[in-house]
């Protein structure tokens, strides 16, 4: 047995050495600086391909294979690196049941983990919960309304100040709708964003200082991937920077702020479908 996992561990070095030496390293912008990068291969990059929060310990991650309806969590080490603790196919029946068969977007808030959830006809996007010890679904869900995200939910973010979720549709949002968290995720407001307009093709938010943080993954930028920001306050939505991801095959996914040493560095996950994915941190211009 103890032959085998060392074959293991050899086998996965290669291929991470493969795949480091495959993918152009991201170029730094007057806005983004690349700090340091991890890949992921094979079953661990299934189980982080969609979504990363963190509680200041650990990375938690979300992935998804929807055409062979699989889902995964996961759980990273910060200090390691590492992926201590993943889950098949954690979503609850209730969900499994009736299509919704990809996890997005995810955020840690009140030791839970909230997923935006998608998939099927009878609700396209919902909440769901789970408990970061385990990975396993608490049991609350909580249903999206159709008309409001018709093509599903790719992201949310909660606001640990407000307890407020906050979450749009894929295409073309011209609509940012937050829930209370702590109120049975009660409908609170809707936001149109101004100065940018619609938001399109966001894959991942996160709050950091009042100021919700989001992932674009524009296909007219070609390697340049686009990091917004957007003001709860005043509704205006502005670039905070751009990143050069130096090859037109990674797609942009979610991403989530860590402060270490008193230091705000930004996470990001980019999705290589050919070879797996990356998890980046980034000094960016104006995170503070």
């Amino acid at each position: 047995m103890r032959y085998w996992k060392t074959v293991r561990r050899l086998v996965l070095s290669l291929i991470v050495l493969l795949t480091l030496l495959t993918t152009p390293i991201p170029a730094d912008t007057d806005t983004a600086a690349l700090l340091g990068q991890k890949a992921f291969v094979m079953a661990e990059a299934l189980a982080m391909g969609q979504g990363v929060t963190t509680d200041g310990t650990f990375f938690y991650t979300a992935g998804a294979a929807t055409g062979l309806h699989v889902t995964y969590l996961g759980k990273i080490g910060i200090e390691t690196m590492t992926m201590t603790a993943k889950r098949l196919n954690p979503l609850p029946e209730i969900c499994s049941s009736r299509g919704n068969d990809h996890i997005g977007g995810i955020s840690f808030y009140g030791g839970r983990i909230y997923a935006a959830v998608e998939g099927g006809d009878v609700c396209r996007a919902c909440i769901v919960v789970f408990d970061p010890d385990t990975l396993e679904p608490t049991g609350d869900v909580y249903d999206l309304p159709n008309e409001d995200f018709d093509d599903g939910v790719p992201w949310l973010a909660v606001d640990p100040d407000t307890g407020f979720l906050y979450a749009s549709r894929w295409s073309h949002a011209d609509a940012v709708y937050v829930f209370d968290v702590n109120d049975n995720m009660r409908p609170v407001r809707t936001i149109r964003p101004v100065g940018i307009g619609a938001l399109d093709r966001i894959q991942g938010g996160e709050f950091y200082h009042g100021a919700l943080y989001l992932s674009q993954d524009s296909r007219d930028n070609g390697t340049r991937k686009r990091l917004l920001r957007l003001d709860p306050q005043t509704c205006e939505v502005t670039e905070a920077a751009e990143r050069d991801v130096n090859g037109g095959r990674i797609e942009a996914e979610d991403l989530t702020v860590l402060v270490r040493g008193g230091a705000a560095s930004l996470f990001v996950l980019d999705y290589n479908k050919a070879v797996g994915v990356f998890l980046r941190e980034y000094a960016v211009k104006g995170l503070e």
